[in-house]
Formats: C-alpha cells, structure tokens, sequence
C-alpha cells in the first residue's frame, strides 16, 4: 500500500512538473513572439495559459492544474510585495493627499456606477456591492513589468505605483466588509458584531502586523548580513525569497481566536511586508535587494498570468447562465469601470490641482485589473453561504474581464507612459529597431539606472 501511494504521489508531482517545464517555455516563447508584433510579453503569457487550459480539460487533468495553483498564491505574494518596495514614505509623503483624494474619488465612482450596474442586470445588492468593490482594484504586476523593462521615469511614474497601492489597500479592506455583509444578507439575517465587525477587522489587521513584523525583522537581518557577510548579496535573495514564502504560507492558514475564524490577507500581508522592509533599509541595501528580487520573480509572473487562461478554459464547462448575457455583463462591466475610475480621477485631480500628467494619463495606467480582482472572485467563488449562480457568474464576470483588461491595458499603460515621455525611445525595442512612433521623444531619453 505504501508503495501504491508513494507511485501516486510521484506520478501526479511527475505530470505536474512536466506541465509546469512546458507551460514556462512556451509561455515565453509566446511572451517574445508577442513583443515582436508589439504587443506586451504579458499577452503571450496568457496564450500559452489558454493552450494549457485546453489540454488539461481534453486529458481531464485537472489534478495536475490544483498542483499548480498553489504557484499562484506565491506569484501573487512576490508582485504585492515588489508593490510594497515601490511606497517608500518619501515618495507617499510628498504626494500623500493628492494620491489619497484621488483614490477615495474613483473609488467611489466606481464602486457606485459597478453597484448600480450590477442591480439593473438583476444581481442581489449585497452582491453587487462585492462587484463593486472588485472593481476599484487595480494589477500592479503590468506597470511594475513596464517600469523594470523601459526604466520609466518622471511624475507619472511616481504617481502610479502610490495610487495603485492605495487603491489595492482600500479594495482589499472594503472587500472584507463587503463580504461579511453579504454573508450575513444572503442567510437572511442582520449583521452581527462577529461577522460585520470582527473577522473583517482580525483579517485586516492581523494582516498589516505580520507583514510589518516580518518585513521588519527582514530588514534589520539583511543589515547585519551586509555588515558580517562579504557574499551578502547572495543572501538578500535568499531570505527575502523565504521571507516571502513565509507571508504566502500564513495566509493560506485559517486562524481562529475565541468563536472568530479568519484569514489573512493574501494581498495585505505581503504588500505591509514590502511597506515595512523598503522603509527599514537604507537606500543602496532597497536598490541591491530590488535587483536580487527583479532576477527572481519573472518566472513567477509567467506562470500566473498562464493559470489565469488556463482557469478561464476550465472554469467555463461549470458555468451555468447563459453566456450572451455574461458576455454582455462583461462589456458593460469594462466600460463603467473604466468610466467610474475617470469621472474619479476627473474630480479628485480638480480637487487638488494635480499635474495635467496625472489628469490626462493616469485612468490608462490603472486599467489592468487580473492579480487582486481576480483572488478576490476566487474567495467569493468558494463562499457557500452566497448563491451560487451569481456566485459563478461574477467569477466569470471578474475573469473574462481581467483577461480582456491583460490583453488591452498593458498597451494603454505603455501608450500613456510614453506619452507622458516617461519611457526612453531607445528601450522600446520589439522587432530590432526603435518605435518608429517615439522619434519625437527622442529628446527626452533617460539615462539608464545605474
């Protein structure tokens, strides 16, 4: 018996492994086929994803696809916390209240017009409402690859990464109230303090301390590494990759104080870790970690953004409405997000009298939406208490929307940072040759950093 386990054991790690060597070599052969046709890498990532889905569903592997997913968590643990690097309080406090005003405007706006929406197509309203709040969420993942890969620079740049903290931030939070609410609603009572109060506030906060607890003692370890360790370097990289694995592993945990279960922010713990570390370190230890970091984390975005298609294959056969009107809801759905995020961005950068920059560019820059909207569809996904056929329905919303974003919004993000001249004209090469579009901008190249 134990020998007829362990060859079970083996042969599905077996198939699993082989998936995942295939799945990474031809999803960046995909990713630099893309780049020649002057599209972004992330859209090749996502084609290979497909292919994978429709071959897991034709070889029924859909073991092999739950032995996968678990990269994703870690994926996404590595690109929330790289987001968490990005908010040094220098750059938070100098745009500070400008950042703020304009996060709380379109988020409003947004969950607002989403909610609205969502109501008229017949949806419950405590389920329109997690829609909603979905909607204000923002990948980080495309800007951060675009910023590695062109070395963007300028007041865009620095606004960007802050909003899309903050709007990350402000749409996992309100994510956890909304759905304590709903649970509550759908089983037919009122809110409880426990429910409405109490697990939403455990799994916040205790999200925010873990991360800044091992965020901090990250930094203050790396610190004595530089000072004892002549191969430091070498060290960066391996404690801030187990640091982070750490974060992933506790909050995939279901943790319970008294009658409260909860658990922890699979976006919040990890961003708070990279807040507290980047914050914790000296400028020249944050720029040599980055780049250990920067070299490791490629291969992670790869696969995420392949299981994002390939769950998008294998979720449709479970699918129960009828599809012209999920795909009708996901038109809709693009177009008033992205019209609740302008109207708010319209009036928060009125209110403060931001740079014409930031008006004019920055709804382009926040438009892919995969990594965060994504996980949170997933978690109402496999919340029982809400019905199930909206329940399906606003995954397939959120997914078949966070591909169409992926396939589109990496080319509005990099169109808006080259309009903005923030993207050097001698780095945008796809076919051999500069974008013969960017001569004009020639005289704004950056230098590269060093």
């Amino acid at each position: 018996m134990p020998a007829l386990f362990l060859s079970i054991i083996n042969e599905s790690f077996f198939n699993a492994l082989a998936v995942l060597a295939v799945v990474i070599a031809i999803g960046a052969i995909l990713g630099r086929l893309a780049e020649t046709i002057r599209l972004p890498s992330i859209t090749g990532y996502f084609v290979s994803g497909l292919i994978l889905g429709g071959f897991l569903l034709f070889a029924d592997g859909e073991s092999v696809y739950g032995s996968l997913s678990i990269l994703s968590n870690v994926a996404l643990a590595f690109i929330a916390f790289e987001l968490g690097t990005r908010l040094h309080r220098k750059s938070l406090r100098a745009n500070f209240s400008e950042v703020a005003v304009i996060v709380l405007t379109q988020a409003v706006f947004t969950i607002g017009l989403v909610t609205l929406l969502f109501i008229l197509f017949g949806a419950p309203w405590y389920m329109a409402i997690i829609v909603g709040v979905i909607a204000t969420a923002t990948s980080p993942e495309t800007i951060m690859v675009l910023s590695r890969k062109y070395k963007t620079k300028g007041h865009l740049t620095n606004a960007i990464m802050p909003h899309i903290g903050m709007d990350d931030i402000v749409s996992v939070i309100l994510f956890s109230v909304a759905l304590a609410i709903a649970g509550a609603a759908a089983a037919g009572g009122s809110p409880n303090p426990e429910v409405a109060i109490a697990e939403p506030f455990l799994e916040i906060v205790g999200s925010i301390a873990v991360g800044a607890i091992i965020g901090a003692l990250l930094a203050i370890f790396i610190k004595l590494a530089k000072r004892r360790d002549p191969e430091y370097k070498q060290t960066f990289l391996t404690e801030t990759v187990a640091a982070v694995l750490l974060t992933a592993a506790l909050a995939l945990h279901d943790w319970q104080i008294g009658e409260v279960h909860f658990v922890l922010s699979p976006i919040l713990t990890p961003m708070f870790m990279g807040i507290f570390f980047t914050n914790f370190i000296p400028k020249d230890l944050r720029k040599e970690n980055d780049e250990a970091v920067d070299g490791f984390t490629p291969p992670f975005i790869l696969v995420f953004f392949a299981l994002i298609g390939a769950q998008f294959v294998m979720e449709m056969q479970s699918v129960e409405a009828v599809w012209w009107f999920i795909l009708i809801l996901v038109l809709a759905y693009a177009v008033v997000r992205v019209a609740g995020k302008q109207i708010g961005i319209f009036i928060g950068s009125k209110i403060k009298k931001t740079d014409p920059k930031v008006l004019k560019f920055l709804v382009r820059a926040l438009l892919p939406q995969a990594t965060v909207s994504i996980g949170m569809a997933q978690v109402v996904l496999h919340e029982e208490s809400l019905p199930e056929e909206w329940r399906k329905t606003l995954f397939m919303v959120i997914l078949i929307a966070g591909i169409l974003y992926q396939f589109v919004g990496p080319f509005f993000s990099r169109k808006a940072l080259v309009d903005a001249h923030e993207i050097d004209p001698k780095l945008m090469y796809f076919t051999g040759h500069p974008d013969e579009h960017d001569d004009h901008h020639a005289e704004t190249a950056l230098p590269e950093k060093k």
